[in-house]
């Protein structure tokens, strides 16, 4: 099993947000999510019941052992406030969480 890491998301309010994460197995090899699918969101407290702030799930992608989240700049401009997160994997039966932590919103000034 994996013990979720923790990471921390800079979002710039505004601005395209690309990430990309990938997991390797305790002797470098790299772990293949194919049969996976990713979920993820940001929420104004770790708690199932808080705010959400945004679904990251339409956002993911998987490639081999890389998770990819890629949100669009016109979706950044909509975050108001920074918040948690967590990344989770799934084949079905198993739930795996990947990465949990803060997601932290730098304000746009520019317009």
């Amino acid at each position: 099993m994996v013990t979720a890491g923790a990471w921390d998301l800079q979002i710039e309010q505004g601005s395209t947000f690309a990430e990309t994460y990938t997991c390797t197995n305790d002797d470098g090899s790299p772990i293949d999510w194919a049969r996976w699918t990713a979920r993820a969101q940001i929420r104004v407290l770790a708690a199932p019941d808080a705010e959400l702030l945004l679904d990251l799930t339409p956002y993911l992608t998987i490639t081999g052992a890389a998770i990819t989240v890629l949100i669009p700049a016109t979706i950044t401009a909509t975050l108001t406030r920074s918040g948690r997160w967590d990344l989770e994997v799934t084949d079905g039966t198993t739930v795996m969480r990947l990465l949990e932590g803060r997601a932290l919103l730098a304000p746009e000034v520019t317009q």
